[in-house]
C-alpha cells in the first residue's frame, strides 16, 4: 500500500454514502448550496461573453497551456527551481505525503517554530500534515474560515473551495461557542456577518503571532520562479507576509510557463469556482524580503495594516519573509505522465465538477474518503492510491457528463472513469457475479435477434411488476435497485418497437 493509501477511507464508499443521504441535516445543507454554485458559475460565463470572450475558444487556449507544460514538465520544473532559488527562495521535492510533513516539520524545527498559520492547501491534507505538525509539538491554525470551521470540528473539507460546505449556522455556532469560550446563542442567517467578524478577531492574534504560515499555490510561474495564490478572504496574504517563514506546499503539475499564461487561466477559474471575474485577492509571491525582486515582491498594505484590516506591531507594514521554501510534491503525479489518464493533471481545482455532480450533491465530499470529492475525486483518489483501494469511486457517477461540459480545461472526466472501470475488470477486481453478468449480456448482445427478442419478454415483465404505475417499488432480482428508490420503467415496450411505430406513422 502507497503512502497515500494509508489513511484513505475510499474503500468504504458504499457504506459512507449510505450514512449520508440518510443524514437529512446534510441533505438540507447540500440542496440549499447546490444552485448558489451553478447559478454563480452561470453569470460568470455571462460576464465573459460581455467582455467579448467565447468560454469554448478560452477552454480550448487554457487546455493547450496546460498540455504544453505537461509535454515537458521536467524542463519547466527546472526553469522554476532555477528563476525561484535566483530570488532567494529555497526549492525542496517530495516523493509523497509523508516526506512533505517530514521536511515541513524539519523546517519548522531549524527555526525554532511553534505556531503555523496555514492558508487552505488541499496538497497539506494529502500529507496529513495537520497531524504531522501537532505530533511535533507545532500547532497549526487553520485561516481560511471555511478550514477553521472543519479544524475545529476536527473534519476534513468537504468541499475543495467550500470546506464547510456541509455545516449549518446552529452547527458553527456550536462550535464557535466551545472555541471562543462563551455561552452558545440562537443563530440565524443575519448573524452570518457577526460570526465571521468573531472568527476573524480570534484569526486576527494567530496570524501576529505565527512563526511560519504555510499555503498551497493555485499555480506556479516558471519564468519568474512565483507562486500565484488566489483567495476571497485575504489570510492568504496574512500567511505569505507575516511569519518570518513561508513555505509553499504544491503540486508538480501546477506549473505555468509564463504571466500571460496565468493571465489566461485566471479568466477562468475564479469563473468556474465562484462565479466571479477575478477573486478578492490575486497575489504573485516570489523570494525573501532580502532579495530585490521588484513588483512581484508581496507588498505591504496602506496605512500599516493587513489584507484583513489588522494593525500589524507597532504599525509596521509587512515586508514578506526571510524564508520561502517551495516544496514541489509528486505523490502519484509523475505516473500519470504519459499515461491514459495524463489529461486529470490539466485540473486547476477549481471545483466546478463537484458543483454540477448530482452524485456529490446527493452524498456531500466525505463519503468520497479522501482528499478530492465529485468527480474529479473518483478519478484522482484511484490514481494516488491505487485502483484497489478505491473501486467503488469510477462508479459513483449518473454519466450525465456534466462534469466534463463545465470543465473549463477540458477534462473527459466520465471517460476516465468509463477506462478506470474497465481496468477494474481488466485486472479482476470486480465482484465474480458482477463479471458474469458482464460476460452473458456482452455474450447475448452479439447475437441481436435473441437480443431483441430477450428484451421484448424484459419489456413486458417489467411493466408487469410496475401494475400500470411506471414505477417499480420493490424489484426481488436485483434488490438493490429499489432499497432506496422506486425503479422508473417504459411502458412495456422496447426502444426497436417504438422506433419502427414511430417510423409507420
Amino acid at each position: 500500500m502507497n503512502a497515500a493509501a494509508k489513511h484513505s477511507q475510499a474503500m468504504h464508499f458504499h457504506a459512507r454514502a449510505g450514512e449520508k443521504v440518510r443524514n437529512p441535516a446534510l441533505q438540507r445543507a447540500l440542496q440549499k448550496a447546490r444552485p448558489l454554485f451553478v447559478g454563480k458559475r452561470q453569470k460568470g460565463l455571462a460576464s465573459l461573453a460581455e467582455d467579448g470572450l467565447d468560454f469554448t475558444n478560452l477552454r480550448s487556449t487554457a487546455e493547450n497551456i496546460r498540455n504544453r507544460v505537461l509535454a515537458d514538465l521536467d524542463v519547466w520544473l527546472e526553469l522554476f527551481e532555477e528563476r525561484a532559488t535566483a530570488s532567494g527562495a529555497e526549492v525542496m521535492w517530495a516523493r509523497d505525503g509523508d516526506e512533505v510533513a517530514r521536511l515541513v516539520v524539519e523546517i519548522a524545527q531549524k527555526h525554532g517554530v511553534r505556531k503555523v498559520t496555514k492558508s487552505k492547501s488541499m496538497l497539506s491534507e494529502e500529507a496529513r500534515l495537520n497531524e504531522a505538525l501537532s505530533a511535533a509539538g507545532i500547532r497549526p491554525v487553520e485561516t481560511d474560515l471555511g478550514e477553521y470551521i472543519v479544524q475545529l470540528a476536527g473534519e476534513p473539507p468537504s468541499h475543495i473551495i467550500a470546506p464547510a460546505v456541509h455545516k449549518s449556522i446552529g452547527e458553527v455556532e456550536a462550535l464557535f461557542a466551545e472555541e471562543h469560550g462563551r455561552p452558545q446563542q440562537a443563530r440565524t442567517s443575519a448573524d452570518i456577518p457577526a460570526m465571521a467578524r468573531e472568527a476573524r478577531e480570534v484569526l486576527r492574534q494567530h496570524f501576529l503571532s505565527a512563526d511560519m504560515g504555510i499555503s498551497g499555490a493555485n499555480f506556479l510561474i516558471a519564468e519568474t520562479g512565483s507562486a500565484a495564490l488566489v483567495t476571497n478572504e485575504g489570510n492568504g496574504r496574512m500567511v505569505t507576509t507575516l511569519p518570518r517563514v513561508h513555505v509553499v506546499v504544491t503540486g508538480i503539475e501546477k506549473l505555468l510557463p509564463t504571466l500571460e499564461d496565468f493571465a489566461t487561466l485566471m479568466r477562468l477559474l475564479p469563473r468556474s469556482a465562484t462565479g466571479q471575474s477575478i477573486s478578492n485577492y490575486v497575489s504573485l509571491l516570489t523570494g525573501t524580503r532580502a532579495r530585490d525582486v521588484g513588483a512581484l515582491t508581496p507588498g505591504p498594505s496602506p496605512a500599516g495594516r493587513g489584507e484583513m484590516g489588522a494593525p500589524l506591531h507597532d504599525g509596521q507594514v509587512p515586508e514578506g519573509p526571510e524564508k520561502t521554501v517551495f516544496i514541489l510534491v509528486d505523490n502519484g503525479r509523475a505516473n500519470l505522465l504519459g499515461s491514459a489518464y495524463q489529461d486529470m493533471l490539466r485540473c486547476i481545482r477549481c471545483g466546478a465538477c463537484m458543483n454540477h455532480c448530482p452524485v456529490y450533491f446527493s452524498l456531500g465530499g466525505h463519503a468520497y474518503g479522501w482528499v478530492y470529492p465529485g468527480p474529479m475525486g473518483s478519478v484522482l483518489t484511484p490514481l494516488y492510491t491505487g485502483i484497489e483501494n478505491a473501486l467503488d469511486l469510477p462508479h459513483a457517477s449518473t454519466g450525465c457528463g456534466h462534469c466534463a461540459d463545465v470543465c473549463p480545461v477540458g477534462i473527459p472526466l466520465p471517460s476516465l472513469m468509463h477506462r478506470l472501470k474497465e481496468e477494474q475488470l481488466a485486472r479482476g477486481l470486480r465482484p465474480w457475479s458482477e463479471r458474469l453478468a458482464l460476460r452473458v449480456w456482452a455474450w447475448v448482445a452479439g447475437r441481436p435477434r435473441l437480443y431483441r427478442w430477450l428484451t421484448r419478454r424484459v419489456a413486458r415483465y417489467l411493466d408487469w411488476l410496475a401494475d400500470g404505475t411506471g414505477r417499480i417499488r420493490i424489484f426481488g432480482l436485483a434488490p438493490a435497485w429499489t432499497a432506496e428508490r422506486d425503479l422508473p420503467v417504459a411502458a412495456g415496450k422496447t426502444f426497436h418497437e417504438l422506433y419502427a411505430a414511430q417510423k409507420r406513422k
